[in-house]
């Protein structure tokens, strides 16, 4: 039902979806065993399975994944792209000004990151995808074997013993943060520059620039009688 009015009848209806600027619906359909995408009451091509469904911030586009057989594929204003093992829960993802597509595939025990079409280099582990707020760049994080580290614009930075789950460009997308371990100690790394060393960070709290070159986040330092939480205000020269 849309405003009150009824579509089409199917054997089954998920994933139910308005875009941004709310003009555009978007749901998943089945019919027997077949499933597809239907937008503002169109039939998108027929699948086994179809995911992922997701609107462009402009709500000009749209994306969702799709199986045929065994492969993956993303869809994107209903052309197919790609035929993967495996595509990530969580993309794709648009950009903020709707014109790049992103996501992160699997062929075989490999993974790597595909943008516009084109598959970036092959890594054992793929994680945190983000485009940065002028749409330009792009930035992951990888790993091989037990290091990992953070690809931006397709250039590996230092390799550590792990990754945060905290990556972030700052508004003016010129600099990007993210924590990293060695042994067990974490710090903050921006633009390739670690900061102070700590017993960790506080679980659920992320990185946050204040301004393009002021950010602020939680960290923790155990002590003789337990543990300390600081907040850590930094300025980037």
């Amino acid at each position: 039902m849309v405003d009150s009015k009824e579509e089409k009848s199917y054997d089954a209806i998920g994933g139910l979806l308005f875009s941004p600027d709310s003009q555009h619906v978007a749901d998943w359909a089945r019919l027997g065993a077949k499933r597809f995408v239907v937008a503002d009451g169109k039939e998108g091509i027929s699948y086994d399975a179809v995911g992922g469904l997701i609107f462009s911030p402009d709500s000009r586009r749209m994306a969702y994944m799709a199986r045929s057989g065994a492969k993956w594929s993303v869809v994107t204003e209903g052309k197919e792209e790609g035929h993967y093992d495996g595509i990530s829960k969580g993309t794709p993802i648009f950009s903020p000004d709707g014109r790049h597509v992103a996501y992160w595939a699997r062929l075989g025990a490999k993974r790597f990151i595909v943008v516009d079409g084109k598959e970036g280099k092959s890594y054992d582990i793929i994680s945190g995808l983000i485009f940065s707020p002028d749409s330009r760049r792009v930035t992951y994080a990888a790993g091989v074997g037990d290091k990992q580290f953070v690809v931006v614009d397709g250039k590996e930075e230092k390799s550590y013993d792990g990754i945060g789950g905290s990556l972030i460009f700052s508004p003016d997308s010129r600099r990007v943060a993210y924590e990293a371990y060695i042994g067990d100690k974490g710090f903050v790394v921006v633009d390739g520059k670690e900061g102070k060393p700590y017993d960790g960070f506080m679980k659920g709290t992320e990185i946050v620039f204040d301004s393009d070159n002021e950010l602020h986040y939680l960290a923790g330092r155990n002590t003789n009688v337990g543990s300390d939480v600081y907040l850590i205000e930094e300025t980037i020269d």
